[in-house]
């Protein structure tokens, strides 16, 4: 687990590169269809004209997210880039957003966990409800279509049962 004072990074224009297995990524594994492999992530901070600390923050790799038509693995290609303007309290932020509405802003943290953030960053990056173009697994479906009765037809059957 790396963890740095986010402030203090920011002062010193530090940065940092390192990768994460999937697999370590817990609020992520229940929207993948494989936790094998990993992401890269970098950071890089500093000071802005107005004297508050930034972060960025690059996310890349590829994850096997779940075909929400076939539910098969479908390959998707994260890539984000954020930049995390750093403020003493929630306040701030909201001025700061109300006049730039383009701002991120985040709270000032002594002990900010990377892969913490790198997790809520492919999060938030993720998908609402990814498809194949062309599903692999449409030869699935219509097997699966064709092993489960018709409910209607279920219901037709105890119908056509009670009134004999």
């Amino acid at each position: 687990m790396t963890v740095i004072h986010s402030a203090e990074f920011a002062q010193e224009a530090r940065e940092l590169k390192g990768s994460i297995p999937l697999a370590q990524l817990s609020r992520l594994a229940d929207q993948l269809a494989d936790t094998s492999g990993e992401v890269f992530w970098h950071i890089e901070s500093g000071v802005d004209r107005l004297q508050r600390p930034w972060l960025y923050l690059e996310v890349k790799g590829e994850l096997q997210l779940v075909c929400q038509r076939c539910l098969l693995g479908a390959p998707w290609q994260l890539h984000s880039e954020t930049v995390l303007t750093q403020f003493a309290d929630e306040a701030q932020i909201d001025e700061a957003e109300m006049l730039d509405e383009d701002l991120e802003g985040i709270l000032i943290d002594p002990e900010l966990d990377i892969e913490a953030l790198v997790e809520d960053e492919i999060l938030l990056a993720l998908p609402v409800a990814l498809t194949h173009e062309v599903c692999g697994g449409d030869e699935a479906l219509a097997k699966l279509a064709s092993d489960k009765p018709n409910p209607f037809a279920v219901l037709a059957q105890l119908k056509t049962r009670k009134a004999e």
